[in-house]
């Protein structure tokens, strides 16, 4: 069997009460991670928005960009090439939040991100996984597979 074939074949399987499990673990996270926060440190980061920018900047140019250096380095099989891309394309989660807090980072900054980016992400994700997609020519042919409709 072709490795790349049998890659593809694989399935991950969670039962509801596994995803029930794994929402209610999140949710305790963040909340924990919310009893942190305080007012004056959304203040601060209105005042200095520099590392919001930043983040911005890095989460929806750099790091797509990257991953699409990487790839044209690694030349991964296509299905795992825009799988990269995705997980590129996609917006921060929670859990970089928890982590934040527990690293004593700025909790604020990192909260901001990850709200700023899951709203922008209705538009940016899928524009940004076509675009990067698109420049590699292996998952360039997939894409027209799937045909990515972009008003969906």
């Amino acid at each position: 069997m072709n490795p790349n074939t049998e890659l593809d074949s694989i399935q991950l399987n969670f039962s509801s009460s596994d995803l029930l499990l794994l929402n209610l673990a999140l949710a305790l996270i963040m909340y924990g991670v919310a009893l942190d926060l305080r007012f004056e440190d959304f203040k601060y980061l209105a005042k200095n928005p520099k590392g919001f920018f930043l983040g911005v900047f890095s989460q929806f140019l750099l790091l797509p960009f990257l991953t699409w250096c990487l790839v044209l380095i690694m030349k991964p099989p296509p299905s795992v090439a825009l799988g990269m891309f995705l997980v590129a394309a996609c917006p921060g989660g929670n859990v970089s939040n928890f982590l934040t807090s527990l690293a004593k980072g700025n909790t604020a900054l990192s909260v901001s991100l990850t709200g700023f980016s899951s709203i922008i992400s209705i538009v940016s994700t899928p524009l940004n996984f076509a675009l990067w997609a698109g420049l590699y020519a292996p998952t360039s042919n997939l894409l027209r597979e799937i045909s990515l409709d972009y008003a969906d």
